[in-house]
Parts: C-alpha cells; structure tokens; sequence
C-alpha cells in the first residue's frame, strides 16, 4: 500500500477507504442472509449479530437513515438487503472511477468532508446513532476515523511529493 493518488500503482489510502465501506455493507448483508434460511439465529446472540451491528454502525449515518426510512415504507428485510448492497457496489464503481480520473485531489477532499461530517452526526446524541448499541457505534466511529485518516494520509503524501 502506498499513500498518494497513483491509484494505478498500488492501493492507496482512498482506495482502501472505497473498499472498507463497500465490505462493511456485507457483514449486515451476511447476516441477513443467514436469518432468512434459520430464524433462530435470531434468538441467540453471539459474532453474526455483532458483526451485523458493526456494519451498520460503519455505515454512513445518510445512508443507514435512508435505508431505515426505505425499510420503514416495505417492511421488507430483501428489499433492505439489495438496496444496501446495491448502493455498496454503486460506490465502489463510482468511487474507483473518480479515484482515477481527472481531479484525484479533489476527490479525496470531497470524501474526507463527508467523512468528517459523518463523524460530527455521530457525536450529536441522537437514537441512530447507539441504536445497535454502545459496542458497536464506538467501532463503528473507529472504522469512519480510521478511514478519514487514510484519505487524509493521501493528501498530505501528494502534497509532500509536490514540493
């Protein structure tokens, strides 16, 4: 791995930055999955539901109130489901292709505001953002920071090259 904007060279910090949020929708999207084919999963506790929490509390709190509302008007746990995943691809696509394309700086300057805006809702005590419990919101804030600092790591290596 390699901090800057060469996204063809190696993985960059705003490379894995697209990777994490697209994979942390899978550990809701896995969980799902298994409790549709054996409900008492439900019941029991243990490193599916956690990992589940875990991903949703990685998730942008836009995207997780979004889907919360989508939710809300189905009450269909699919629909839930393929939508999470389907905006989990979408970024990974989009973001890859912004990543390599004209304006890199102003890309990783784009995610990093949202990013640090994301971790400003988290603060603000509200019910979304402990609704999977305090275990789960504080990785899930970890997860976010870790990810803003790798953004950050690559602006500061190109700006480093710069000089």
């Amino acid at each position: 791995m390699r901090f800057g904007f060469d996204e063809r060279a190696r993985m960059t910090g705003a490379g894995l930055y697209s990777r994490i949020l697209t994979l942390t929708a899978l550990l809701p999207a896995v969980y799902i999955f298994i409790v549709s084919g054996y409900p008492s999963v439900i019941m029991r506790g243990g490193v599916l539901p956690f990992l589940c929490d875990v991903g949703a509390a990685s998730l942008p709190r836009a995207e997780l109130l979004f889907l919360s509302w989508l939710y809300r008007l189905t009450s269909s746990e699919i629909v839930f489901d393929f939508v999470m995943l389907a905006l989990a691809l979408a970024f990974g696509v989009v973001s890859r292709r912004l990543l390599r394309g004209k304006h890199p700086r102003e890309v990783r300057v784009v995610f990093a505001a949202l990013v640090a805006a994301d971790l400003v809702l988290r603060l603000v005590p509200a019910h979304f953002n402990i609704a999977a419990g305090w275990p789960a919101a504080i990785i899930g804030f970890i997860v976010r920071l870790g990810c803003l600092l790798l953004i950050l790591l690559d602006l500061r290596a190109e700006k480093k090259k710069d000089k």
